[in-house]
């Protein structure tokens, strides 16, 4: 076995210590150390212990050798890349300590030890440390354990990190009583902890890093008295909970940062030996308890910590040094008493819910604090002068609240070791222009700058001129116009990497253009227009999008498209072909030239590149047929080439894209079946195909009972027929029970869908009007089927009642007859239903009128009778969502309903299957386009934080209801 050879190697590298440990006070015993350092092959370019070991000095002060009254007791040769060279054989009787971590152990161990030998256990056993760190002895634990536990009884420290060691720690391991530290990070464990590990009284340190263990930390452990240290990071998979410590806990450092929950213990106010408390990363939750006064770090972070910190609570804190609390949901006040620490240095409070004003505080010239994290809360006021005078200052973090007031240059001018500023997205105001007083080569040197959102009106040129070290640079969302300054690109000596100037009013490009190291280059969202320019050589990400460019992009790609990871030129006039230079990139996982006007044939590289996870394509003007080379690793997720003049079939070798998420094909002249072979594309959530000319049946058997995580299937403007799949409709899990998805995520691919389906028979006229739908983004959670304006008849499926979380159902301009399935009424988060222009017959169910989320429904040209439903709900709509149905009467509809209104149905069929514009009922399509800016006003990225999907979502149905109700 692996084990027994490794330690059968060391052996053989310790026996030419033999008269050094049986005659340790015999002069000769020097030579016999330099005889062992020539038996060895190391490499002595990067030794930095073997090779110093020479006649010239005593062997006991030689690096790496221990002694005890002229005995060999310790050896340490870590990274000293050993390959090899051992012979002879004895022993070795004195070695207490033995440090070989990283030595490397890269040569062949002899044949003649292949098992380990009673000589080896015999040599070893006084060992008491034992340092195998990063050498590579791949055993299970049963191997590696029962090694060591028969071979070294006074073993106290065993450190055997990143030793690609694996399985259950096996229970021989407590026959070493003595442990006191054990050190097993980065070891592939995959296993519970031990509860014997409790029954280590001499236990001081354990430390199980990133060893994937899962199941239930052993409560016991916290228990044992001599316990100082307790590193479990890194296990996500391992949950527990604190328990109340006892009174004598020796604990110094805590960090269990996996999936522990439960509240923090009152107790935790006793471990009066606890300096270093980190339990970042879990899911604690409830209110910050007292601490014990000698800490000096602590670390709470992304948990789900609630209520206040008080002011007490910070008091007599006097070593504390750092304070992480970002993550949570903490509220109120941030206590000035905190930055009045004397020895604090870094405060972290981002991501949390703190309010009001933060107070001057004193003695800010004296302080040590070196880095202030208070984004995303919602603080106001004007930022106190008190930070201004924070002299060792080099981080100020304090974008996304509610500051507000004028930010002067000359405040600055104090914070000489400012490194990093980020005044992002506040009410404040940037005066750049100041003249008076001001001594701008004073200002700090910065390396990161983010003024997003400041209001400037120009850029900051006096604050920017003299940064030689900037590297990072964020002015976007500002009202800055005109031209982007050529000086800007020598910025950092020209080694400026990130430049973000978007949402601007931005025109042109000055010459000369010279962007130099910009890697990350935003320029989204202004005026510019021309020519698009030439990429950066080293761009690894480009976003041009939304501006005026009107030209082809053959020559700003050029050669410097080889690093390219993203790149957005969507939403401008480019034209031309899409030039295949655009795959010289191996890195490419984004490219998004939607919503021009390039033509042409789509680039068959494109669909073939290795690491490309996105294309979007949407909006152009190409032709001729879709590549039929999607290649049999292809990692596509999202590949939406909708609006444009592809003809012919829906390629074979798509099925080959198995993680496919979003395939959006609507919007052309494809001329074929349904796909059938996606059926094998089990992570599909959004398919659409819509208004294309494909035909046939859609049917459970063969197609789509597999999409288990589908969201959005839209076919609707086609010419499919048959009956409708009502079956494989069950499997489709989401739409069952959005809760059943094991991986919930936005997907902002979803935004150009939504027009088409809540308002799919009406959506080219309110294009026509001019009027846009645009969303930032739509919670994963919006379900919808469109089959509409097909040839599908028979009977509404009534299996469709136990979609229980589809949002819209849009069956209208088909055939379909029968009755509304009263299980209609368990569609309880439906909010949009349209069966219009149907031969549906029957009474409306009396179940519609518990939909309490409805806001659209139109049942209107269908071959309905009877009195429409009372209740709070149906009555809401207006009468057009009921016309053209003879036999119904009762509100809204202003016929009033006889005794024997149950017997009355239509006397002559309506032409359920018009595509007639003027069928179309125009007050349906008039709402309004402040209900869109609204929602991308509300749905903003720094609302995507924890729970965010659910806040959207809230927002969303709650503003759709709203307008919907208003409109419909």
């Amino acid at each position: 076995m692996r084990t027994h050879l490794l330690f059968a190697w060391l052996f053989l590298m310790l026996v030419d210590l033999q008269a050094v440990s049986d005659q340790c006070r015999l002069s000769h015993q020097q030579s016999l150390l330099l005889k062992l350092k020539d038996s060895l092959l190391f490499n002595a370019t990067s030794s930095k212990i073997l090779v110093k070991w020479n006649e010239s000095s005593d062997y006991c002060t030689w690096e790496g050798v221990t002694c005890e009254e002229g005995c060999v007791t310790g050896l340490k040769l870590s990274n000293e890349s050993i390959s090899g060279g051992i012979d002879n054989s004895g022993n070795l009787i004195n070695l207490s300590f033995l440090n070989l971590s990283n030595a490397g152990f890269e040569g062949q161990i002899p044949k003649e030890l292949s098992h380990l030998t009673s000589a080896l256990v015999q040599n070893l056993t006084q060992l008491e440390e034992l340092y195998l760190d990063g050498v590579n002895i791949s055993a299970p634990g049963k191997e590696w354990v029962q090694a060591l536990s028969f071979s070294l009884p006074k073993l106290r420290v065993l450190s055997l990190a990143a030793c690609y060691l694996s399985g259950l720690i096996d229970q021989s391991l407590a026959k070493l009583e003595y442990l006191s530290v054990i050190r097993l990070d980065f070891n592939n464990l995959s296993a519970p902890i031990p509860r014997f590990f409790a029954n280590f009284t001499n236990l001081t340190s354990l430390s199980l890093v990133s060893c994937g263990l899962y199941g239930t930390f052993p409560n016991e452990i916290f228990q044992v008295p001599t316990l100082q240290s307790i590193e479990i990071a890194h296990n996500e998979l391992l949950q527990g909970s604190l328990p109340e410590f006892p009174k004598n806990s020796a604990l110094q450092s805590l960090l269990p940062s996996c999936l522990f929950n439960g509240t923090l213990p009152n107790s935790m106010a006793k471990l009066i030996k606890l300096v270093y408390l980190d339990l970042s990363y879990n899911n604690f939750s409830g209110p910050i308890p007292s601490f014990n006064k000698n800490l000096t770090h602590i670390d709470l972070s992304s948990n789900g910590l609630t209520g206040p910190i008080p002011s007490t609570l910070w008091e007599g804190l006097l070593n504390l040094a750092d304070v992480n609390l970002g993550y949570n949901f903490l509220n109120g006040n941030i206590p000035s008493s905190l930055f009045a620490l004397p020895s604090l240095q870094s405060i972290e409070l981002a991501f949390n819910q703190f309010s009001g004003p933060i107070a001057e505080f004193p003695n800010a010239p004296f302080s040590k604090l070196y880095y202030v994290d208070l984004r995303s809360n919602n603080l106001n006021g004007p930022i106190p002068m008190s930070i201004f005078k924070l002299r060792k200052l080099g981080a100020l973090l304090l974008s996304s609240n509610e500051f507000n007031g004028t930010i002067q240059l000359h405040m600055f001018q104090g914070l000489r070791n400012l490194f990093n500023l980020d005044l992002s997205h506040n009410n404040l105001s940037f005066n750049v222009t100041e003249t008076s007083n001001s001594n701008f080569t004073s200002l700090p040197r910065f390396n990161v700058l983010r003024l997003a959102y400041c209001n400037l009106k120009i850029f900051p040129d006096q604050m920017l001129k003299n940064q030689d070290g900037l590297r990072y640079l964020d002015l976007s969302n500002n009202q800055i116009y005109g031209v982007i300054p050529y000086w800007i690109w020598k910025l950092g000596n020209r080694s400026l990497t990130y430049l973000n100037l978007s949402h601007n009013h931005l025109v042109r490009v000055q010459e000369p253009y010279s962007p130099g190291f910009v890697s990350i280059l935003d320029l989204h969202s202004n005026q510019l227009r021309g020519k698009i320019p030439v990429l950066p050589p080293y761009a690894t990400y480009i976003d041009l999008s939304s501006n005026s460019f009107t030209s082809p992009i053959s020559v700003a790609l050029g050669n410097n498209a080889g690093l390219l990871s993203y790149i957005s030129l969507a939403n401008n006039g480019l034209t031309g072909v899409i030039p295949k230079a655009i795959c010289n990139s191996e890195s490419l996982q984004v490219l998004d030239l939607s919503n021009n006007s390039f033509n042409g044939r789509i680039p068959t590289c494109i669909l073939t590149m290795r690491r490309i996870f996105e294309v979007d394509l949407r909006g152009n003007r190409l032709s001729g047929q879709i590549p039929d080379s999607f290649s049999v690793n292809c990692g596509l997720q999202t590949l939406d080439l909708n609006g444009n003049l592809l003809t012919d079939g829906i390629p074979k070798s798509l099925v080959n894209c198995t993680a496919l998420e979003f395939l959006d094909l609507g919007n052309n002249h494809l001329h074929d079946t349904f796909p059938m072979s996606l059926k094998s594309i089990v992570t599909l959530r959004v398919l659409v195909l819509r208004s294309n000319k494909l035909y046939g049946h859609i049917t459970c058997s063969e197609s789509i009972g597999s999409w288990r995580r589908i969201q959005i299937v839209d076919v609707a403007s086609n010419n499919f027929s048959g009956e409708l799949p009502g079956q494989c409709l069950t499997k489709w899990n989401v739409m069952v029970d959005f809760e059943d998805d094991t991986n919930p995520r936005f997907d902002p691919r979803i935004l150009d869908i939504i027009p088409y389906i809540l308002y799919s028979k009406y959506y080219p006229s309110v294009m026509n009007k001019g009027l846009k739908m645009e969303l930032v983004k739509i919670p994963t959670g919006f379900t919808a089927i469109d089959f509409s304006s097909n040839n599908f008849h028979g009977e509404v499926p009534n299996e469709l009642g136990q979609l229980k979380s589809l949002i819209v159902l849009n069956f209208s301009n088909n055939a379909l007859g029968g009755e509304i399935p009263s299980s209609f009424g368990n569609l309880s988060q439906l909010e949009s239903l349209d069966l219009s222009r149907n031969h549906i017959n029957g009474t409306i169910p009396a179940s519609l009128s518990n939909l309490n989320f409805l806001s659209v429904l139109n049942l209107s040209n269908n071959q309905l009778f009877g009195r429409i439903p009372k209740g709070n709900q149906l009555q809401t709509f207006a009468a057009d969502s009921f016309q053209g149905n003879i036999g119904l009467c009762g509100p809204p509809l202003t016929s009033n309903c006889t005794d024997n209104v149950a017997e009355i149905s239509p006397d002559t069929p309506i032409d359920s299957h018009s595509t007639s514009d003027t069928e179309i009922e125009w007050n349906f399509i008039s709402f309004e386009v402040g209900f869109i800016a609204g929602f991308g006003i509300v749905i903003c990225p720094s609302c995507f934080g924890r729970d965010g999907e659910n806040i959207i979502l809230i927002v969303w149905r709650t503003l759709l209801i709203t307008s919907y109700h208003s409109y419909f």
